[in-house]
């Protein structure tokens, strides 16, 4: 059976906690889905096309064991379930860094079930060291002038910086 995973999330921005369960879904995905959730009600630092771009060229250039695999960014509006139907995706993928994201996330993949029966749902517990890492404190770190690049790829923490015109001190 060929597994279409899809891993969705904001990635505002992209983490190592992400590439992480990235380089991790690899291993029983026949083809990723790296799908950005675009919520309008949801403020956030990068547009949907810098989010993308940045997936890609952290997914280029930190993980050149992708080479050949089919791993692809997109963007998606409305319900994950609806997007998966959509794109015939047949596992849903959410990493998990806390008991607390296991109770929302336990709840978010009732729910999806009970709307599409079809999709499973996954959960990847983040590696250890990663698990204190999230797309918020990164921000909050870099904001301070705070060193970020132990947390994210090499490409989001130039992108960061130059966008809140910042530098670690």
């Amino acid at each position: 059976m060929q597994v279409k995973g899809i891993y969705a999330g904001t990635f505002d921005p992209l983490t190592n906690g992400h590439i992480d369960i990235i380089k991790r879904s690899m291993s029983f995905c026949s083809q990723l889905i790296i799908a950005i959730g675009v919520n309008p009600a949801k403020k956030t630092m990068f547009s949907e096309e810098e989010r993308i771009s940045l997936i890609n060229r952290a997914l280029e250039k930190e993980l050149d064991f992708l080479t050949g695999t089919n791993v692809t960014a997109v963007s998606f509006k409305g319900l994950l379930v609806d997007y998966a139907r959509e794109d015939r995706a047949n596992v849903l993928i959410r990493g998990i860094r806390s008991v607390s994201d296991f109770e929302y996330e336990i709840n978010l993949a009732n729910i999806n079930k009970t709307l599409a029966p079809q999709i499973e749902t996954v959960f990847l517990p983040t590696s250890p060291e990663l698990a204190v890492v999230s797309s918020s404190m990164v921000k909050e770190i870099a904001r301070h002038g705070g060193d970020i690049r132990r947390f994210v790829p090499e490409v989001v923490a130039g992108a960061l910086y130059a966008k809140l015109n910042n530098e670690p001190k």
